[in-house]
């Protein structure tokens, strides 16, 4: 990706304490992150401005699932960068085909410098940009 993309990051988690610790590392690490808790409250985050730079969600929310979030991101902005993240690998078999350009797909319990590489590759910024070191 030639041009950097905001650094606001949509995090969509159902699990409180995760979520929580997650976003810490996050704005540790210099993003804006806006957390919310279920597809329902992702969808109506997505629907008012500012549209985020990237979307992290969870594969299964309560009231919308993780797919529907990120396909409605993605009507708003067809190149929104996805990581959908999940305990159930199994669950997200083909997504990487359904959506372009595909999502990134992260499998539960991930390494938290994985999930940070990712989302410096996808909104352009350089590895390394960071003070946080693991």
């Amino acid at each position: 990706m030639a041009a950097s993309r905001s650094a606001l990051i949509l995090l969509v988690e159902d699990d409180v304490r995760s979520a929580r610790v997650l976003a810490r590392m996050l704005v540790e690490d210099g993003f804006q992150v806006e957390l919310v808790r279920d597809g329902a409250a992702a969808i109506a985050r997505l629907s008012a401005p500012p549209l985020p730079g990237l979307l992290c969600t969870d594969l299964q929310l309560p009231h919308a699932g993780g797919v529907a979030v990120a396909r409605y991101g993605r009507s708003l902005d067809p190149d929104l960068p996805v990581i959908l993240t999940t305990g159930y690998p199994e669950q997200a078999t083909g997504i990487e085909k359904e959506m372009h350009p595909p999502p990134v797909v992260l499998t539960k319990p991930f390494d938290y410098r994985v999930l940070r590489r990712e989302i410096q590759a996808l909104l352009g910024l350089p590895v390394g940009r960071f003070s946080f070191v693991p």
